[in-house]
């Protein structure tokens, strides 16, 4: 019984101590293990796009096998190559819809950024009249925005030109996103026989008990990446899609811009979409503070029908955490890992709480089975007379 508790300390303390070195090193770690990633770029793309398209393929499969009466074999390579080719029009959509529309909302921005620096100026020296304030001046900010504007013109301008000639980095490229492609197609493909192999690999080389518990890790992992995947990504769809209808009736300018942008901004977790608002009402108030203030008022029914109708429907219990654990995972991923870290942030800790939530509850079921059934009062009475 010693011995068990010894051991049982000395675990605690060595996860004490791997909890500082991640609280210390923890930057220094992610950066060294993400440059060692980087030589294997091509699979770890390859099993995050195969990982992504797991349920999509799954669904069409099973339609196949059930409607279109087809073998599993057939159903399975079939619904492969229906899943890429939904890909590929996805794709197809985005460069020759969205991107051109991005880029000429970007360039009449640029044509009128004149008038509207004009009329922001404006309204800012009468709020500044009004508080009593000194004047705000603009000039660097329209000198940072201009110098923007400027280079993301240019790029777009030249972005043929200058992929043609660093060809060796567009060669490299796409030489990365085929081998992921072809890697991704092998694992949505032969995924069972993968996931066989794997389990017989650690069942035979591991203890059970360890073997159990890392299949329960990797079941709580898979699952809550999917749910934050499928759950945010719908969420992301339907507000930007809302937000385009909206505008559009509203006649508000910028509408595919700013739906892009809040579209995009609402794959983070509860400041994502507000984030995207202040960015939109920005550039609507510099082209009139009216149509900014009807713009505001429209987002804020909108963030309430997204928060009392789409968030609990689409999203709902997905994430299994709370507001404060959300926020707390945003921050510390954000200062871990930048634009992944803030991401992928949420279903890390959504997995860690999972895992210590469950293992508490194993605990405190222990705990009851190993104590002593109470004693009732009349037994002990008659067990001891005064």
């Amino acid at each position: 019984m010693e011995h068990k508790t010894i051991r049982r300390e000395f675990r605690i303390l060595i996860g004490i101590g791997i909890l500082f070195l991640l609280l210390i090193y923890g930057k220094t770690m992610i950066h060294s293990a993400g440059s060692v990633l980087g030589l294997f770029r091509a699979f770890i793309i390859g099993i995050a796009l195969a990982f992504i398209l797991n349920r999509p393929h799954g669904a069409i499969r099973k339609g196949l096998m059930k409607r279109g009466r087809l073998g599993k074999r057939a159903a399975n390579y079939l619904a492969v190559l229906m899943v890429y080719l939904l890909i590929a029009a996805v794709i197809a959509a985005l460069f020759g819809v969205i991107i051109p529309q991005i880029a000429a909302s970007v360039r009449l921005f640029k044509q009128n950024f004149g008038a509207y620096v004009g009329n922001l100026q404006m309204e800012l020296d009468t709020i500044a009249q009004l508080l009593h304030l000194k004047p705000i001046d603009m000039s660097s900010v329209v000198e940072w925005i201009n110098s923007s504007l400027m280079q993301f013109n240019a790029t777009t301008g030249t972005l043929v030109e200058t992929v043609v000639t660093a060809t060796g980095t567009a060669v490299h490229m796409v030489a990365t996103m085929l081998i992921a492609i072809v890697f991704s197609i092998y694992l949505l493909a032969g995924k069972q026989r993968i996931l066989n192999q794997t389990s017989r690999l650690f069942r035979a080389y591991l203890p059970e008990s360890v073997y159990a518990y890392l299949r329960y890790v990797k079941q709580i992992t898979v699952s809550c990446f999917e749910n934050y995947i499928v759950g945010q990504g719908m969420e992301a769809v339907i507000l930007g899609t809302l937000c385009l209808i909206g505008m559009e009736i509203l006649r508000l300018e910028y509408a595919g811009l700013v739906s892009i942008v809040v579209a995009v901004t609402a794959i983070i977790p509860v400041l994502g979409a507000y984030l995207g608002g202040a960015v939109a009402f920005v550039l609507l108030f510099m082209v009139s503070p009216m149509k900014a203030g009807i713009f505001l008022i429209f987002f804020i029914l909108l963030q309430q029908v997204e928060n009392k109708l789409i968030y609990p429907r689409v999203v709902g219990g997905r994430i299994g955490l709370s507001g404060i654990w959300v926020l707390l995972a945003i921050t510390v991923g954000t200062e871990l890992g930048g634009i992944v870290g803030t991401i992928f942030g949420v279903p890390v800790t959504s997995v860690i709480y999972t895992l210590l939530k469950d293992g508490v509850k194993k605990r405190e079921q222990q705990k009851k089975q190993a104590e002593p059934a109470a004693v009732p009062e009349n037994e002990q009475k008659n067990r001891n007379p005064v």
